[in-house]
């Protein structure tokens, strides 16, 4: 019987945040039944993708399915990781060697355009509402390239399309519309909240210092009311994506389509 594994392939960060969680998708998998669940990161963070290629191989795995862990595509997903993999000419599927020893890789999409992703964020709207009229802001990072505003705009028409009112997007850099102008245009619609709905993998610089003082919140506080013109309006700023449950389902679903 062919001997198969699941790698999840990480960006890497100087912050522990996103290593943890990688870790805790890769448990949740193994939870769930998958054997021989492996993670990698692209930079800074150990193991390095080479480095568990180099395990892979030692461990005798004959066909890998790679689960990047990225929202969007950019230049680590078009040209840093594939090489790393083993892949060459754009190619996602094919046979690569490590140490001699020969591998089939699947090298799979960034979750950010699968329908489910849109889902999970709406069950996020719905467990964190609490006032009658309720305004989403989906943040994005932001990119010199187009793939990240496409990935956030596409999950904010979805939204809308799913039936939830006044969903606007904006970043956090690089990127137009801005947090600040897009909150005001929020709150001059009238509405009783804003949830604030970061699509990110993990915390980091820009979750933890950079975009709380762009909606009105302060040392650490993730829930608070803003004085709005006299109105009271709560500012309810949600956790990162990152760490939820629902996409180690997605995650799943994305190996059962190769294994």
């Amino acid at each position: 019987m062919t001997k198969k594994a699941t790698l999840i392939v990480g960006h890497g960060s100087r912050y522990e945040y996103n290593k943890k969680i990688m870790e805790l998708q890769k448990e949740r998998l193994e939870k769930m039944g998958f054997e021989n669940v492996y993670i990698g990161f692209n930079e800074t963070s150990h193991p390095f993708i080479g480095e568990t290629m180099e395990q892979m191989a030692a461990d005798g795995i004959e066909e890998v399915v790679a689960i990047p862990f990225f929202i969007a595509s950019g230049l680590h997903m078009t040209r840093d990781i594939p090489p790393k993999l083993g892949l060459k000419d754009d190619c996602k599927d094919m046979v690569v060697s490590v140490d001699g020893h020969e591998m089939m890789m699947h090298f799979g999409e960034p979750f950010g355009e699968d329908p489910l992703l849109a889902k999970i964020l709406g069950e996020k709207i719905d467990e964190a509402k609490k006032c009658k009229r309720t305004g989403v802001l989906v943040i994005g990072h932001g990119s010199k390239l187009h793939y990240n505003k496409d990935i956030i705009s596409l999950n904010a028409k979805r939204l809308t399309d799913m039936g939830y009112d006044d969903v606007l997007y904006a970043f956090n850099e690089f990127n137009e519309p801005t947090i600040e102008d897009v909150l005001e245009e929020l709150l001059s619609r009238g509405v009783d909240e804003v949830l604030v709905l970061p699509l990110f993998i993990s915390l980091g610089d820009h979750l933890k210092n950079d975009i709380p003082p762009k909606i009105h919140l302060v040392d650490g506080v993730n829930d608070d009311t803003y004085d709005y013109n006299g109105k009271k309006v709560r500012i309810c700023y949600l956790s990162p994506i990152g760490d939820d449950p629902r996409l180690t389902d997605l995650f799943a679903g994305k190996v059962k389509k190769y294994l």
